[in-house]
């Protein structure tokens, strides 16, 4: 949240007589540079802006979490034995299909075409660390 954001939530607090304030005012009351009588009369308006965002960020993680936490961390992917033995031998063949070709794949492995395609990107990864460790060119 940038001073002019706080400085403009100010008006929406509904707070009689107070506005919004510059985003030099805030950035002065940040850094003690605002005359003393200045910094009593902001304090209290500044309070009440800070435990009204504190309260409404609180109020979307409790939604966030009533709706199934959305913003979980997604389950890592396992592929079995045998789909995982059907890529090896479509990466032997071709280590860069096409996204028409990684759509086929998937279905005929009945995957998701994401996982598909970021198999092939991680297997390319992985061969190309295979070939700089055997080369000797590995710096340590």
């Amino acid at each position: 949240v940038t001073q002019a954001d706080v400085g403009s939530a100010l008006a929406n607090l509904k707070i009689p007589g107070v506005g919004c304030l510059s985003q030099s005012t805030i950035c002065r009351f940040e850094s003690l540079t605002l005359s003393h009588n200045n910094m009593i009369a902001l304090k209290p308006i500044l309070q009440a802006w800070l435990e009204e965002a504190e309260k409404a960020a609180r109020d979307r993680k409790a939604e966030g979490e009533m709706m199934g936490g959305a913003d979980k961390k997604r389950k890592r992917t396992s592929i079995a034995a045998p789909e995982k033995r059907s890529l090896e031998a479509y990466f032997a063949v071709q280590p860069r299909p096409s996204g028409e070709k990684i759509a086929q794949i998937a279905e005929k492995l009945d995957l998701k075409k994401n996982v598909v395609r970021v198999w092939f990107c991680n297997q390319r990864q992985k061969q190309k660390r295979m070939k700089f460790s055997a080369g000797g060119l590995v710096h340590h």
